[in-house]
């Protein structure tokens, strides 16, 4: 699995989960029309850099002659940061309004030099998807897979974590989500380590939950490392912050801005 920063933040929604393989529930924890974006910053030997960004916008449209959520996400590190590792992201999705079932998702992304060009066509009667695939060094092809139950692409899976019942989970708790990503199905497993007050960089302070991650080697991260992630406790449900030990140092994701307008129908 390639990880780029925007796929460790989708990471970091999607550690909301259930013992088993978790689907949608039917209250949602999220609105169409919230925007949120956050700064990415690099430790590099003793000095903290402020050297990406990333957003995800969610939105009503039709799909099929259908009511969907179209869900879109960027991430680019920061031009004067380029040399240390280039990052041009896009994921965007289409999913079913009422339980978020994947209907097409794509993955434009340059990742330090590396290209991954994914498109998903999915067929929820028939529990699979049509997916062309294409990477810097695998030529374009074409495969049909079969789906687990309750599978979503990576940033459907963000917004269906944040909708799943913080109550039914104890600290210690290991919980999985079932994500489609790069061709292939894998269960993601997190642990759940309790509750903190932190403070964001604005300085306003959050009461959250924390959890804990293993991450696959990527293109930024080596195998075994912790993910640590902080999820805010309200209604809202909106991840704060995110740290893990990268290839050139270690990396901090802090939310800067959340704009919520409701538009729901």
């Amino acid at each position: 699995m390639k990880s780029s920063f925007v796929l460790v933040i989708f990471l970091f929604f999607s550690l909301i989960t259930s013992a088993q393989t978790a689907c949608m529930p039917e209250a949602k924890h999220f609105v169409a029309g919230e925007k949120l974006t956050y700064t990415v910053s690099y430790n590099w030997g003793i000095i903290w850099i402020n050297a990406g960004e990333v957003s995800f916008d969610a939105s009503l449209t039709n799909f099929n002659a259908d009511t969907a959520f179209h869900f879109f996400s960027t991430g680019h590190s920061y031009r004067r940061w380029d040399w240390l590792f280039k990052v041009r992201d896009t994921f965007e999705a289409y999913s079913q309004y009422k339980n978020l079932q994947p209907l097409y998702s794509r993955r434009h992304t340059l990742e330090g030099g590396f290209r991954i060009n994914n498109q998903y066509h999915f067929h929820p009667d028939e529990q699979s998807v049509f997916a062309e695939l294409e990477e810097t060094r695998k030529p374009y092809n074409t495969r049909e897979i079969s789906l687990p139950q309750c599978t979503y692409d990576v940033l459907t899976a963000t917004y269906v974590a944040r909708s799943l019942p913080f109550s039914n989970y104890s600290q210690g708790d290991t919980i999985r989500l079932s994500l489609l990503l790069d061709g292939k199905t894998f269960e993601l497993p997190i642990v759940i380590k309790g509750e903190e007050r932190i403070k964001n960089r604005d300085g306003k302070k959050w009461d959250c939950i924390l959890f804990s991650a293993v991450l696959d080697r990527g293109s930024m991260f080596r195998a075994g490392e912790e993910l640590l992630v902080w999820v805010s406790k309200d209604e809202t449900r909106l991840p704060i912050m995110m740290e893990a030990k990268i290839t050139v140092g270690s990396i901090k994701i802090y939310l800067s801005e959340a704009e919520i307008y409701k538009t729901n129908r």
